[in-house]
């Protein structure tokens, strides 16, 4: 548009000047360049404004920094650098297994120990069960013995005697000691039982613990995707250390396209606005895409919380907000190497006469791809 414009304007200065003979004067030359300095200047912000163009377009993805769960010298490196690696199938690397295999079977052991302790204290509520029945037997024959004697006594005086009566009165007393004997052996034997449950769930607990950790002895892959920047070689000590990560594993599941544009020009950029984008790795190629989101969020906008108060001179803003796009060949995004620059241009619902400026700035910088390798 703005070189039909200029087409135009240097035909009306033709016209103007050569075939109808108009003198220049200061007065007329002033106003035809105003006039076209004017028209392309408006005609330059309506294009920006109704199809905004950024050239500062990048492919990201997402990346999980690999850091084992569990420590131990790497017996084995799976992992190929840049090599396609299936999500839960193919390994990474596996840690030494031994020492977190003793401690399985160790643990094992001890939890069967503590299940028989459980099934012999079981064994011992029982007995005591009996114990108390028996024993309440034993009260009822022996209160029997003692009501007998004392009731023949009373009857017909020197039956039975004081002696003899008295040692059924004891043994009376006996029986009543021993029910109470027996109660107190089951308790303590349901306490020790209650103990021993206890035993089994944290041995059975603690082995559960150690079985995943012999798990994570071997590392999978954790997406789809590959490992780049390994850190470590076979024997190498592997930590459980955030800040000392292995290598880098890149996520090839889902690839973002992110342009930066004037906060100024996304003011009519709305999510489902059409847009096109090329890169610079597909030179000649142009891919439709729509806007997913202005990005409502900005690094330079954050301010870290410390024990210090913010410094004036270091509140900065570069003037840009994110635009997320994408693609309507999803297939080609995956297929996009993570670093990928381009260029895009957003088709807002205004001003769409200006729209063909964008669609042929786009496409020649599609075609200039070929020629300049920056």
């Amino acid at each position: 548009m703005i070189a039909l414009f200029t087409i135009i304007y240097v035909l009306g200065i033709w016209l103007f000047y050569i075939k109808m003979r108009i003198k220049p004067t200061p007065t007329n030359v002033a106003i035809a360049a105003s006039i076209g300095f004017l028209t392309v200047g408006l005609i330059t912000v309506l294009w920006q404004f109704s199809s905004p163009i950024s050239r500062n377009l990048v492919v990201n993805r997402y990346t999980v920094q690999i850091v084992p769960q569990v420590k131990g010298p790497i017996e084995k490196i799976y992992a190929e650098p840049n090599e396609p690696l299936k999500k839960g199938k193919d390994k990474l690397f596996e840690i030494q297994k031994t020492p977190y295999q003793f401690t399985v079977n160790q643990l094992r052991a001890s939890l069967e120990a503590a299940q028989q302790t459980v099934e012999q204290l079981s064994a011992s509520v029982t007995v005591a069960d009996a114990a108390i029945q028996i024993a309440i037997a034993n009260e009822a024959a022996a209160e029997a013995q003692y009501q007998s004697a004392k009731d023949a006594e009373n009857s017909l005086a020197g039956t039975i005697g004081a002696v003899q009566l008295e040692q059924y009165k004891q043994e009376l007393l006996a029986s009543n000691s021993s029910i109470d004997e027996a109660k107190a052996s089951k308790l303590s034997a349901i306490a020790a039982l209650a103990a021993a449950k206890s035993t089994v769930e944290s041995t059975r607990a603690n082995l559960d613990n150690a079985e995943f950790n012999l798990e994570q002895c071997t590392v999978y892959a954790p997406a789809d995707g590959f490992v780049t920047n390994w850190q470590v070689r076979e024997g190498s000590m592997a930590v459980s250390f955030p800040f000392a990560p292995m290598g880098t594993f890149i996520d090839t599941t889902e690839a973002n396209v992110v342009a930066t544009y004037g906060q100024n020009v996304v003011k009519n950029v709305k999510a489902g606005d059409q847009a096109e984008v090329v890169f610079k790795s597909r030179p000649g190629e142009v891919f439709a895409a729509k806007v997913v989101a202005v990005i409502q969020a900005s690094g330079d906008g954050q301010f870290t919380t410390s024990g210090q108060l913010i410094d004036a001179s270091t509140i900065h803003s570069s003037g840009q907000f994110a635009v997320k796009l994408k693609l309507d060949d999803e297939s080609a995004t995956t297929a996009m190497a993570m670093g990928t620059t381009g260029m895009a241009t957003i088709y807002t619902g205004s001003g769409r006469p200006f729209h063909v400026i964008s669609k042929v700035t786009v496409r020649i910088q599609a075609w200039m791809y070929y020629l300049l390798p920056f």
